[in-house]
Parts: structure tokens; C-alpha cells; sequence
């Protein structure tokens, strides 16, 4: 058994109205992110540039005083002492002691909340201090030193609170605005998914209003879909098409089908009822039950021809194809009908020679079928010619007569179940089903092949089966000699 998670059996518009407040979110998320980084990472350059300066302005200063610590502390104290805000703050240290710093540093900045000092320029990386509400950035440069004497070291406290606390406003904005969007970014996702899908409504609404009473409705095409449903709307309104057809085929199969099963019944009922009504002789009796039998082999060939067709249409994988010669094929189905055509006058000649790969038993019953109705429609002592032709890709296979040829109007139904051109004798002696040149045609396009008709009235009909290969022939299988058989 196969689980099927929640979030797939969600609606579409539900799954684009959460990608889209996902994506949304996420970008929002990603330029926030960006934003604040791309603004400390300017801060930090710009505090760690204003302690290189310092720090080089410092060792100028002491290079000046020749070395003496104390010309540096009293630089310091003149640039710190005036300011309301100082901008820094600094300590001046050698061999481990303290020589003096900036005043009140010692109770938020003590020694060892420094980090550790490096010698040289530019002045070392920057350590983030926070003490009594303020933020400073501490570095921590060993000064060169001045004819060998001891080199100071010098703590500088950088004030950065109001960069540290425009930076924290930032970021308290940035995820305010993110809270706010989650709503208004999932209203206007429910509302992109509704416009985006309107189109499928409209289909759903025009498809509601085509039932099986009525198949004749279509999607309009007007106004324009979008270019992503209009290939959809044509489809769906060429199956319809398709599906209109099919109803109208099967609704005049079950009308034919009636009648076909009801004309045998209603002559087996009839001549049963006339049997009854008095006694008759013994003879009668078996002319009667004689009549009765016909039509029974009548039902029964109907039957079993409409079952053929109906294995037939779904039938493409259990065609048996093999190499056969398909002159000693028509010749079997010539004998099996000569008895027929011979009481009536009728030659049947077949002419050429071909191989085919094909199934030869389903072949031989189209070819019976053509044969049959070609002997049936030729007038007494008239002839039926078979002909075989090799073509590049198989075989054609012509069967033409010589009897009263059908009208023009009537080939494009010849094909069709149940057809039959003389309505009017369709019930006469030697009339079929009406359902030989259907099977026929399932037969042929069973293999791929094509059927037509040729004819004209009072000068015959050639009815040409082109059936093609099912593979191809080794050069030296299957070479039978042209020839000529007359019955």
C-alpha cells in the first residue's frame, strides 16, 4: 500500500500560493542577510582603518618625543580630555607596567579584556567589547621602540556604540518588516495563484456543461487562452471530437446489431408459430427445423464474427508472424471456394507470385472475405482475378470482378459494420452480415496495411489490400516462381 504524504494531496493553488510565499521569503530573507553583513563588514573596515591611523600617528608622535612614553600619554590625554564624547580611549603600558591612560578607562576597559599585542604596523585585528551599555572595538600594538630602549604597548578602546546600535536598529527593522510580509506575502500568493489558475476554472466550467446527452459543446476559444493551455484546449477539443464520433459509431452499431439479431429471430419465431398452429406433416416439420438451423448458422456467424472484431481491435500483440508464400495462401482459399463459383459458371484466376512476413491464417480470411463477396456480386459465368504484386515495402493483393460494380456514393461505407449497398435485398439469398469488409479492414490494419476500393457501376469492382512486411527477407528464402492458375 502506497502513503501518500499531506502536502501532495494539497490543491495547486495551495502549493503555488506556499512556493511563492517561500521564494518570497527567502529573498527577503537573503537581502536582509546581505544587507546586514555588507553593513558590518563597512563598520569593521572603517574602525580597523581608523585604528592603523591612529596607531601610525602615535609611533610618529613618540618617534618625535625621542622615544619618552610620557610625550605620547600627553598626546592622549590633550586629544581625549576635550571631547564630550570621546571618540577613543587609550592605555600605554611598558614591561608589564602601566604608565598611564585614558581617565576611567580601568572601570569598563581593564588590561586584560585587550587582545594580545603584535609588533609592527598596521595595527592587529579588532576584538568587539560591550561594557555599561556602550561597545567598543579594542586592539592591542607593540610600538617600535627608540635607541633600544624598553618598546611601549599601546591599548586603544575605539567608541563604535552608535555603530553598533544603528547596526542592532537595522536588524530589529529588517525582522519586523519580515514578520509583516509572512502575511501580506501569503494574501498576495493566494491571490497570483487564483489569477494564475483562473484559466483552469474556466475549463472546468466548460467542461461541466458537456454530459453524454450532448457532446456536441466545445471550449471556446475566444477569449484567448494562455500559451501554455491553448495546445490543452485544442486536445481536449479534438478528443471531444474523437469521443462524438465514438458515441455516434456505437450508437448505429447497437441499432444495426438489433436489426441483425432481430431479422433471424423474428424468421425462427415466425415459422415456429406457423408450425404450431395445426398439425402438419413430418416433412413440413423438417423444412421448418431445417429453416430454423439456417438462421441459428446465421446467428452463429454473426456472433462469431463480432467477436472476432472485438479481440481483433486489441489484438497488435497477438498477431503470429511468420515467412509464407502467399500464392500457395490464395490458392487454399481458391479451392476452399471453388465448389461455389464452379456451380455458377464463375473462374477464378489467380496470377503472380509474392512472400510476405504476416500472420497467413488471418490473411486468408481476408482474402476469404474478399473472394466470398467477389464471387457473390460477379454474374454467372463472369471471372475473379487475383492478383499478386511485390512491393518495396510488401505486398499488394488485388481482387477484382466483373459484376454489377457499386455506385460511387456508397465506397467511402463499404468498410463500415453492417453496411450493405442494396438495403433492399440485404435479406435475400447469399446475402451476408454486412460485416466481411470490416473484418477485413481490422485484418489489414492489424498489419499496418491499407484497404481501397475501385469501381465502377456495370463494369466490376477491384477491391486492393497493401499489406507490408513485417520484416525483412533473407535473399534466399522464400523465391517462388510466377504463376498462372485458372478454376
Amino acid at each position: 500500500m502506497r502513503l501518500e504524504l499531506p502536502w501532495r494531496r494539497r490543491s495547486i493553488g495551495a502549493r503555488l500560493s506556499l512556493l511563492y510565499t517561500l521564494a518570497a521569503l527567502t529573498a527577503v530573507a537573503l537581502f536582509a542577510g546581505i544587507t546586514d553583513w555588507r553593513l558590518s563588514t563597512n563598520f569593521s573596515a572603517e574602525h580597523l582603518r581608523f585604528v592603523q591611523a591612529k596607531v601610525a600617528e602615535l609611533q610618529v608622535d613618540l618617534n618625535d618625543a625621542g622615544g619618552r612614553p610620557q610625550a605620547l600619554l600627553g598626546e592622549i590625554v590633550k586629544e581625549t580630555e576635550g571631547s564630550r564624547l570621546r571618540q577613543y580611549e587609550a592605555r600605554v603600558l611598558a614591561g608589564g607596567h602601566l604608565l598611564g591612560e585614558t581617565p576611567g578607562m580601568q572601570r569598563e576597559l581593564p588590561v586584560a579584556v585587550f587582545p594580545p599585542a603584535v609588533g609592527g604596523l598596521p595595527a592587529p585585528p579588532l576584538r568587539l567589547w560591550h561594557a555599561d551599555q556602550r561597545s567598543y572595538a579594542l586592539a592591542t600594538a607593540r610600538l617600535a621602540s627608540v635607541d633600544g630602549d624598553t618598546p611601549p604597548v599601546l591599548q586603544l578602546a575605539l567608541d563604535v556604540t552608535r555603530d553598533a546600535a544603528l547596526q542592532s536598529s537595522l536588524r530589529r527593522a529588517l525582522a519586523l518588516a519580515f514578520l509583516l510580509l509572512v502575511p501580506l506575502l501569503v494574501f498576495a500568493g493566494r491571490w497570483v495563484a487564483a489569477q494564475g489558475l483562473a484559466p483552469l476554472a474556466r475549463i472546468a466550467g466548460a467542461a461541466r456543461s458537456i454530459t453524454p446527452a450532448d457532446l456536441s459543446g466545445r471550449l471556446p476559444l475566444t477569449p484567448p487562452w494562455p500559451d501554455e493551455l491553448h495546445d490543452l484546449v485544442q486536445v481536449f477539443n479534438a478528443m471531444l471530437a474523437r469521443i462524438e464520433e465514438a458515441f455516434a459509431r456505437l450508437s448505429r452499431f447497437s441499432v444495426d446489431l438489433a436489426h441483425e439479431l432481430r431479422t433471424p429471430l423474428a424468421n425462427l419465431s415466425g415459422e415456429l408459430e406457423v408450425c404450431l398452429m395445426r398439425p402438419r406433416e413430418a416433412m413440413d416439420y423438417r423444412a421448418a427445423l431445417e429453416s430454423g438451423l439456417e438462421e441459428c448458422r446465421r446467428l452463429n456467424v454473426l456472433i462469431e464474427n463480432l467477436l472476432f472484431m472485438a479481440r481483433a481491435e486489441h489484438a497488435e500483440q497477438a498477431l503470429r508472424l511468420e515467412p509464407f508464400d502467399v500464392a500457395q495462401a490464395c490458392a487454399w482459399v481458391v479451392a476452399q471456394h471453388a465448389p461455389g463459383a464452379a456451380a455458377r459458371g464463375i473462374r477464378i484466376r489467380l496470377d503472380g507470385a509474392a512472400t510476405l512476413v504476416a500472420d497467413p491464417l488471418l490473411l486468408r480470411q481476408a482474402l476469404a472475405n474478399l473472394l466470398s463477396n467477389a464471387i457473390r456480386h460477379s454474374h454467372d459465368g463472369g471471372e475473379v482475378r487475383i492478383t499478386l504484386l511485390e512491393v518495396a515495402d510488401g505486398v499488394d493483393i488485388h481482387v477484382q470482378d466483373d459484376g454489377e460494380g457499386i455506385e460511387t456514393p456508397h465506397l467511402a461505407h463499404l468498410f463500415d459494420r453492417f453496411y450493405q449497398v442494396d438495403a433492399a435485398r440485404r435479406r435475400g439469398v447469399g446475402q451476408g452480415t454486412g460485416l466481411g469488409l470490416s473484418i477485413v479492414r481490422t485484418i489489414v490494419e492489424l498489419h499496418r496495411g491499407t484497404v481501397h476500393v475501385e469501381s465502377v457501376r456495370g463494369s466490376g469492382t477491384t477491391v486492393t489490400m497493401q499489406v507490408p512486411s513485417g520484416l525483412l527477407m533473407p535473399s534466399d528464402s522464400f523465391q517462388p516462381e510466377p504463376a498462372t492458375h485458372e478454376i
